[in-house]
């Protein structure tokens, strides 16, 4: 790939002499050659890009490395982002046309250069936007819509009814609408309680490998647009998640539980039901969420508390051992004490 798409890509420009005409690709420092390009998001990695076998260093501006040709951007890191997307590989896996082994219902609707993978099995009434690909075994059951450009990868299930909108993606065994965890408890034994609702997934929004989203008991699940979520992950049902979210693996979201805007959520986080979060927050990992959270704060901790106060209570409980060691020595002085009052040997003191 030539220098100018790149450069319209990340609205870059370039400082040094480039030495190759195109580039092969994009590598970390240690990874690079002579015909890729690579990016620092620290000063402190300068020498280790001008001791690269890169071609070109993204780097913000003001930074210079002895013998490297550099291209100034605002954020090298998203330049990176940026640049990868335009070298991934979006050939169809299971070539560019519907398999033959594909079950497809007559009454679905599939539109042009939409890519079906073998043995899927698509339901009556689905709609499959422009330019949709399905890889191999996926199930998407009736009703469904998908808008244009999404992407289904293996063995996904997609259940009845659920809306997507345009540019999703649907990793490997995620499952898209689930039943919810709802019973009602009587004299030992669980009735449960079905479904009404189901889950609507607004436009740009990615879904890791093996997360399950359940559908919503009257209301719909909802994750708008733009949010990130990785793999392993559960979200019950009515749960809303806001834009641009980012959820790493292995959180779970208990019902009716609203997500606001840009909430980044550490691995392994736990929310109770019925919560509000914020705009803007930020929850470390392995964190227990047992009520609302404020926006605009960080939060950490099993229960979960703002960070700094969290960070006070990690260094008290470094201490606990000492401290538990005088607070023995003092019950002993003090026991002796006692003995001594009791006895009439304090007099003299």
């Amino acid at each position: 790939m030539r220098i100018e798409p790149i450069l319209a890509a990340v609205s870059g420009t370039v400082t040094g002499s480039l030495t190759v005409e195109e580039f092969t690709g994009i590598s970390s420092l240690n990874g690079a050659t002579d015909t890729s390009l690579t990016f620092i998001v620290k000063q402190s990695y300068i020498e280790s890009a001008a001791q690269s076998k890169a071609a070109a260093v993204f780097v913000r501006e003001g930074w210079e490395i002895p013998g490297k040709a550099t291209i100034t951007v605002a954020d090298p890191y998203l330049a990176y982002a940026q640049t990868a997307l335009l070298f991934e590989d979006k050939s169809p896996l299971f070539g560019s046309e519907i398999a033959q082994s594909a079950a497809i219902d007559s009454s679905a609707q599939i539109a042009k250069g939409v890519v079906i993978g073998p043995n899927c099995s698509i339901g009556a009434d689905v709609i499959l936007g422009k330019n949709c690909k399905i890889d191999a075994n996926v199930v998407i059951e009736r009703g469904v819509t998908l808008g244009e450009n999404c992407y289904v990868h293996s063995g996904a299930v997609i259940r009845y009814n659920v809306k997507c909108g345009n540019d999703v993606i649907i990793s490997s065994n995620a499952v898209i609408g689930s039943e919810g965890f709802a019973n009602a408890f009587h004299k030992g034994q669980f009735t449960r309680i079905p479904c009404f609702g189901t889950v609507n997934i607004e436009d740009r929004v990615e879904i890791g490998a093996c997360t399950t989203i359940d559908r919503g008991n009257f209301e719909n699940t909802i994750i708008k647009a733009g949010t990130r979520i990785d793999n392993l992950v559960q979200i019950a049902h009515n749960v809303v998640v806001g834009e641009s979210c980012g959820i790493a693996a292995q959180a779970g979201f208990a019902g009716s539980t609203t997500i606001g805007n840009r909430v980044m959520v550490a691995g392994q986080v736990g929310m109770a039901g019925h919560l509000t979060i914020g705009d803007d927050v930020f929850i470390g990992a392995q964190a227990g969420v047992p009520s609302d959270l404020a926006g605009g704060d960080a939060y950490a901790g099993s229960p979960c508390m703002r960070m700094k106060e969290q960070r006070r209570v990690e260094i008290a409980q470094q201490k606990l051992p000492e401290l538990l060691r005088e607070f023995r020595t003092m019950k002993k002085e003090i026991e002796a004490l006692k003995e001594e009052i009791k006895n009439g040997k304090t007099e003299n003191r």
